[in-house]
């Protein structure tokens, strides 16, 4: 009796093991929504299985149980709580029921408010069986989710890549950095929700902000210039691209011919009063970009803005590319003072971590 008993215990760990193994093959590339994955079961035999999609839907409830036929006794094992709300998946609550699921094991609750317990509840009143198996990771897996749906502040990173000598540009040369170096920023844009420049960077660079990597190129954040006095020039690539990538500009200069163009390509108006110093609030900013739904968010330049959200302690993650040429002084702005103080404000935080991509060298700084 003791055996059997142990190895019941070792089955459902097993398949809560396997559900949290289907999560992971799509984390970092579910949107806003957390990664979940979930098996159904009948007398400890796995029928079918799910996991969240690429951009957050369908849900992996969903799909376990959409082509499941009715049956009785059934076991279904999530490595998140299920959903109890209707957005743009419908509620996976509705779905458990319908497919007559006995018994419903879960390894983590979902703070999102829209659930919290909702879920879990409205099942045990349908007279399912609910069950908790304590999380098999040492860290839990949702924890930036989960940390982000209690004071909806993004996790902020930020990104910058310079010569040997700390120079942002070499004249007449569009890219910095080698391939490698500009592959690991494409996979890096593909896990992360929004990415935020301004509007100098914007004008001088014309950049698309994308992911153009082949098989994640559906991947794309959404793009956030910090712009006060709507600068941005008409004709940019991310004005023209609107359509297909959400964009939104925070601003604060009410010029109304240039509101009225931008929201005709599909632009997104965020207004921000200037604070005392004559700027857009950092703060305000990581705010509402969390009000809107975004987990973490990726600062790609300027110079100043970079700088406005290291002084404010406000980065979580930096990545520092350099590669190993020596170049014109006069070329552009030095990011050096911006190399030394990440230096030391990280220095008692985690250790700095090395990476040689050939001829470029990666520094990731992290809280």
């Amino acid at each position: 009796m003791f055996l059997q008993k142990n190895n019941t215990k070792f089955i459902k760990s097993y398949f809560m093991k396997l559900a949290f193994n289907l999560a992971n093959i799509h984390n970092n590339m579910t949107g806003v929504n957390p990664s979940v994955g979930c098996l159904v079961c009948k007398k400890d035999k796995i029928l079918s299985y799910g996991v969240t999609g690429v951009g957050g839907g369908p849900h992996a409830e969903y799909s376990a149980l959409v082509n499941l036929k009715k049956n009785n006794n059934l076991d279904c094992y999530v490595s998140l709580e299920p959903c109890h709300h209707q957005g743009k998946n419908p509620p996976c609550t509705k779905a458990i029921i319908n497919k007559k699921i006995k018994k419903l094991y879960y390894s983590e609750t979902d703070d999102d408010p829209r659930v919290q317990g909702k879920g879990l509840e409205f099942l045990q009143n349908n007279k399912i069986k609910i069950s908790k198996i304590n999380n098999i990771f040492k860290d839990s897996f949702y924890k930036i989710y989960n940390d982000f749906n209690k004071n909806f502040l993004p996790k902020v990173y930020a990104k910058i890549a310079t010569s040997k000598n700390y120079y942002s540009v070499i004249k007449n040369r569009p890219e910095i950095t080698n391939v490698y170096s500009r592959k690991l920023t494409h996979i890096l844009r593909s896990e992360i929700n929004a990415i935020l420049i301004g509007v100098n960077t914007h004008n001088k660079d014309n950049p698309l902000l994308n992911c153009r990597i082949n098989g994640l190129n559906q991947l794309n954040p959404a793009r956030f210039i910090v712009d006060p006095n709507l600068r941005i020039n008409r004709n940019s690539k991310l004005i023209s691209s609107a359509k297909k990538i959400k964009t939104y500009i925070f601003y604060s200069n009410k010029n109304n011919n240039k509101i009225n163009y931008l929201k005709n390509k599909n632009i997104y108006l965020i207004y921000l009063p200037l604070n005392n110093k004559k700027q857009l609030d950092c703060k305000e900013i990581l705010v509402t970009i969390g009000l809107l739904g975004y987990k973490n968010v990726l600062i790609e330049g300027g110079y100043n803005t970079i700088k406005r959200f290291i002084d404010l302690n406000l980065i979580d993650i930096f990545y520092f590319f350099k590669n190993d040429e020596i170049i014109n002084k006069n070329s552009s702005h030095s990011f050096k003072n911006i190399y030394m103080t990440l230096k030391k404000k990280f220095k008692n935080k985690k250790v700095m971590q090395q990476i040689y991509l050939k001829n470029n060298n990666l520094t990731v700084f992290q809280k």
